[in-house]
């Protein structure tokens, strides 16, 4: 009987004018979004690979002496640009797209260059716009959470209030058919039909990415964008069960249809954007005032200097180092031990204060299914999030090799990271290690499994209610 339902409800979907709209628009926004991206993707990937040239270029022009690694390091290291990015433009426009080194030179009676050290790009000024959804870019994002959201309601919204009011539910339900396969029938019927209009669109926004040779995606891309579809499936599933529910408590279709669109509103377009422009107003990172511990370190080195007896010398290239060359080291590291922690608190503040602001905005749908997709995509806040990850992995191992590459220079006197305690010889560009960005599945996949399980929980609760609301209802 569950079958017979699915199939005789499918069946009036199909062949009704909704449905057919729906897939007109369906189809000609993804049709846009496709053609919108191959000129964009092209731009930003040519942008990349003069970045990754240049950036090639810096350290084989450095590779010719160790220590000009040190000071220069490898420069600024740049975000790959995602292939996905047609799903989930994520807002890249406010984001970082590097993470840059820095460093800083002074002198007392000695002349000496600060080392290079991974400088976090923080975010800039923080705004609702940087971390909430965004409705410019026609992505998939915005056809699932918009478009699809709305369709969802517009084939529900009469699913029970219209047949009562025609008298067909009573019609139908004296067949001695069970509430609950009338309710799954016409749950079912719908998310496939809404699934049909969302995969037409997909395969040929797809279809003509792949025409046009802009969509050259690997197995791990191929996989993370099945889970975009079905996360897409998900949250239609859950206005489905919206529509449904509401449906179920009156008994007029234009009242139904009244409510549903209030709450879309709400759910869809007012909620993230209140939150996040009061969120993005609250708990602003306090700028450091003033001068840092780094500054009374430095303009007390020459008190240490006097203290030791030093204050007449300078480092210089000896075996074994002498006490004014390994008082410059021991200064060295710690303003880029004092450094690095400066500036790590002052983005882990501005971290924070996002990620409290996305717990907020977790009340809408909209929102998870915006974090979700992002996460899959590589795009958007936690992409950025994986890529400063990426960034200070890559940063360690680059110090990692300076030591050892010092370390293979017997006639060094080993004391990173002074000029005259370490290695000027050069060293082999090839034997370098090179900056390589990317989105690993295993990441995608898990900054997704919160907001999916939300989705799953937003679906469970709602169809779990318009279950008992239907199972009471008065017919």
């Amino acid at each position: 009987m569950l079958w017979y339902i699915v199939k005789r409800e499918l069946f009036e979907q199909v062949n009704s004018l909704r449905f057919a709209l729906a897939m007109l628009l369906i189809v000609f926004l993804m049709l846009v979004n496709a053609v919108g991206h191959i000129d964009e993707y092209k731009t930003r990937q040519a942008e990349y690979g003069q970045q990754v040239s240049a950036y090639s270029a810096r350290l084989e022009q450095n590779s010719n002496n160790l220590y000009n690694l040190v000071l220069d390091g490898p420069g600024e290291l740049h975000k790959k640009p995602s292939p996905l990015s047609f799903c989930a433009h994520g807002s890249e426009n406010n984001l970082p797209k590097f993470a840059s080194g820095k460093r800083a030179g002074w002198g007392t009676h000695y002349n000496v260059s600060g080392i290079w050290r991974l400088k976090y790009s923080g975010f800039p000024s923080i705004k609702a716009k940087d971390i909430f959804p965004v409705f410019l870019k026609i992505d998939w994002i915005l056809i699932i959470s918009n478009v699809l959201s709305f369709l969802a309601l517009v084939f529900t919204f009469d699913a029970i209030s219209g047949e009562v009011e025609h008298g067909t539910l009573r019609l139908t339900l004296s067949n001695a058919v069970a509430r609950r396969t009338v309710l799954t029938g016409k749950f079912l019927s719908c998310l496939i039909s809404l699934g049909a209009v969302f995969m037409s669109g997909v395969l040929i926004n797809l279809l003509l990415l792949y025409l046009s040779g802009t969509l050259q995606l690997n197995a791990e891309e191929w996989s993370r964008i099945g889970g975009i579809f079905v996360v897409g499936l998900l949250y239609i599933a859950v206005f489905i069960a919206l529509g449904f529910l509401i449906s179920t408590l009156v008994n007029n279709a234009s009242t139904s249809l009244v409510i549903l669109l209030l709450i879309w509103v709400i759910w869809v377009i007012l909620v993230p954007s209140m939150l996040g422009t009061i969120m993005s107003g609250l708990n602003q990172p306090s700028i450091r005032r003033g001068p840092s511990p780094v500054y009374f370190r430095r303009s007390g080195l020459q008190e240490r200097y006097i203290a030791r007896g030093l204050e007449d010398e300078a480092p210089i290239r000896e075996r074994p180092p002498t006490p004014a060359t390994l008082l410059w080291a021991e200064f060295l590291n710690e303003e880029a031990r004092e450094g690095a922690r400066l500036q790590k608190a002052y983005l882990n503040a501005q971290i924070n204060q996002i990620q409290i602001a996305r717990e907020f905005n977790r009340i809408s749908p909209t929102a998870i299914a915006q974090y979700a997709i992002e996460s899959l995509a590589g795009t958007g806040f936690q992409r950025h999030l994986n890529f400063l990850k990426n960034a200070e992995r890559y940063a360690d191992a680059f110090n990692d090799f300076l030591i050892s590459a010092d370390r293979a220079d017997p006639d060094s006197p080993h004391v990173p990271f002074v000029r005259e305690g370490m290695s000027d010889k050069p060293v082999s560009f090839e034997s370098i290690p090179k900056f390589q960005d990317s989105v690993r599945l295993g990441d995608a996949f898990k900054g997704a499994i919160l907001d999916v399980t939300l989705l799953l929980l937003f679906f469970v609760v709602l169809f779990a209610t318009a279950h008992v609301s239907f199972q009471r209802k008065e017919i």
